[in-house]
């Protein structure tokens, strides 16, 4: 029987609408992948694996929080949804088979009040154990996502992050993708926002118990309104000179996974490619364009639908007049934002080496670039605020997740420029435009 969702629609959009022949200038498009606003989209059901980190670590708050929150993440699945608990430090415990909602409800807070805190972090065997639960389920069309919580570093059992992250893309090709939630200031960042890349999902950390809240409402909201899913973007072009901008799982030099997308929103992805390339692909391709994608997406059902786009033929255009041409406004911000994402990991690494002139020098290259982007000054402020406080800690993880969302967020359609956090806690928690990422929007 035919799906009856709505297409998803491509959008291609250069930053300015012409080709000049030149050899320092690029040709920038900005593709949009839109789901339709439509809220009566059937829901896709869920196989859910919560890993809760109880290392030594986790005592106090910590843990309360993780208990709390997991508690009400359960509590707002279906009842036909499905969930398993995973418990790690050293041991792997499985607190709860995979199990539908609507049989576990009345036993969660019993279940939750069972985990303690114990010795060191095997983070790669919890996350292990809870895609092994899942995997029975990826035959199904259902969401099958891994949802691991850790405040510490991975000190026990595998902890390298180049074979964590393959083993995660792996089961991610398979249908099992993975979110990661950090907290606290002892987890490492890195792992875990490439084991997030890596997994098709989503990274997210609190500061404390009390900020990790908004991460689970962000994971929730997302998975309870998906349209599509399983979503890859392929170039087609006479060119394979495109560079890909985003965070993004790379599939092969020309195709990536993109993140699935929910009813309202929109998935993005900032391209280039040298003007010269651009002439040329043009000029050889048959279709008269300089590019052509073609996206792969999974809807509801679990049809896989294929879809595609292209550039119209761009005019060629003198130097002069391409300088005079407007730039499209949202293409821009989003360019910026992601040349913004990269000026903020250079200065991790500064921060790291405690270069504090360098970071204020990098600090100031960004404002240069975002007097039109109030996200991006409202950012800034939290940014220069730590720079004053010389809090490394807190800093190195700011420019990590701030750069991440950055470049792999989902957006809302129609999304306006940011004015205040005020309106941005309206939204669904996944598409709010955080100042600080670490902490709760409403504190």
């Amino acid at each position: 029987m035919p799906s009856t969702q709505q297409p998803l629609e491509i959008f291609l959009t250069p930053v300015k609408a012409a080709l000049v022949e030149t050899d320092k200038d690029y040709l920038q498009v900005l593709a949009r992948l839109r789901a339709p606003k439509d809220s009566g989209i059937p829901r896709t059901p869920l196989s859910i694996s919560i890993v809760i980190d109880r290392s030594g670590s986790m005592g106090g708050d910590k843990l309360s929080a993780a208990k709390e929150c997991t508690l009400e993440f359960i509590e707002k699945m279906s009842d036909s949804d499905e969930v398993c608990i995973v418990t790690y430090d050293t041991a792997i415990d499985v607190i709860m088979p995979l199990t539908q909602v609507c049989l576990v409800r009345n036993e969660l807070t019993r279940l939750l009040a069972s985990i303690d805190t114990g010795g060191n972090t095997d983070l790669h065997g919890g996350w292990l154990k809870g895609a092994e639960l899942l995997a029975p389920r990826t035959r199904e069309n259902r969401m099958c996502r891994v949802i691991l919580l850790s405040d510490g570093q991975a000190n026990h059992g595998i902890t390298s992050v180049n074979t964590i992250t393959a083993q995660v893309s792996q089961l991610a090709q398979s249908g099992i993708s993975t979110s990661t939630v950090g907290i606290g200031m002892g987890f490492k960042e890195e792992l875990m926002t490439a084991m997030a890349i890596a997994g098709q999902g989503t990274a997210l950390y609190g500061d404390r118990g009390e900020d990790l809240a908004e991460p689970f409402e962000a994971e929730i909201s997302l998975l309870s309104s998906l349209a599509w899913r399983d979503v890859s973007l392929e170039i087609q072009s006479d060119t394979h000179r495109w560079i890909m901008h985003n965070d993004y799982a790379k599939i092969n030099s020309h195709s990536w996974k993109m993140p699935s997308i929910a009813s309202n929103s929109e998935a993005w992805m900032a391209l280039s490619v040298a003007m010269d390339s651009a002439l040329r692909a043009q000029l050889r391709s048959e279709e008269h364009t300089a590019l052509k994608v073609v996206v792969k997406a999974k809807d509801v059902d679990g049809e896989i639908h294929t879809f595609k786009a292209q550039l119209p033929n761009l005019p060629r255009v003198s130097r002069v007049e391409f300088a005079a041409l407007i730039e499209d406004e949202l293409a821009v911000r989003r360019f910026t934002e992601i040349e913004a994402a990269d000026i903020q990991r250079a200065a991790r690494v500064a921060v790291r080496r405690r270069d504090w002139d360098k970071v204020e020098a990098m600090l100031h290259q960004i404002e240069e670039k975002a007097q039109d982007n109030p996200w991006l000054m409202s950012t800034l402020d939290v940014l220069r605020n730590l720079l004053a406080r010389r809090d490394h800690d807190k800093m190195e993880k700011e420019l990590m997740y701030s750069s991440y969302s950055m470049k792999s967020r989902l957006s809302e359609v129609d999304e306006g420029n940011y004015r205040s956090q005020s309106e941005e806690i309206e939204k669904m928690a996944f598409l709010r435009r955080k100042s600080d990422q670490g902490r709760r929007s409403s504190l």
